[in-house]
């Protein structure tokens, strides 16, 4: 093992310490990805690898841990500094390898998509807490992510925190234009549907 390996290992033991303190202990198992996520000429390879958080809320978070380098560095920072990914669903967590899928497992899917893309945007461009982006689906339609600070640590004195990706749909960008993103992101926390991103719930705002 090299000096890079031994540093790498160490970071990362430090890092999911730091987010088990905030989320509780992960799941024994990590959805590693087939071909493991690099960005090069722009050109995002491969997925995130996801990391499963069972016990903090009702139902699991997913985090990434790859973003963050062992020295402090990571995605473009925002106004907040660098960050991991997270996000949420109401689904208990089960096998990753389930056949036939639950509801978890393609929710899992969903947020690991969601996550690659931003994580590959994120090399270039700053995201910034009470934005949305706008991403496409497998299915070639749009998604579109809310982001949030959810929560800060540190890591060997340098500061970081865990960015929010919350899906809302598209019927929704009304109401947030109508009521500023952090409004809208306030009363999705008054209707307890905050930090969640699963899409089998209604869409929030005036109908006529």
């Amino acid at each position: 093992m090299s000096d890079n390996d031994e540093q790498y290992i160490a970071h990362y033991n430090l890092k999911q310490q730091a987010i088990e303190t905030i989320l509780g202990s992960s799941a024994d198992v990590i959805g590693h990805a087939i071909i493991p996520f690099r960005v090069i000429a722009g050109m995002t390879l491969g997925a995130v690898d996801m990391h499963y958080f069972p016990n903090h809320v009702e139902g699991t978070g997913f985090t990434t841990m790859e973003l963050i380098q062992t020295d402090g560095t990571g995605p473009v920072p925002n106004t907040n500094g660098t960050y991991e990914l997270i996000a949420f669903t109401k689904q208990p967590f089960n096998d990753i390898n389930q056949d036939p899928p639950t509801a978890f497992n393609m929710m899992e899917r969903r947020v690991c998509e969601n996550f690659t893309q931003i994580a590959g945007a994120a090399q270039e461009k700053a995201f910034n807490p009470y934005e949305i982006c706008q991403i496409s689906g497998s299915d070639g339609k749009p998604r579109y992510i809310l982001f949030d600070v959810y929560r800060e640590f540190e890591i060997e004195g340098h500061k970081h925190h865990l960015l929010l990706c919350m899906e809302l749909f598209e019927e929704e960008l009304t109401t947030v234009a109508n009521f500023g993103h952090q409004g809208f992101l306030e009363m999705l926390k008054m209707i307890k549907i905050y930090p969640y991103s699963d899409m089998d719930r209604n869409w929030v705002g005036m109908r006529k």
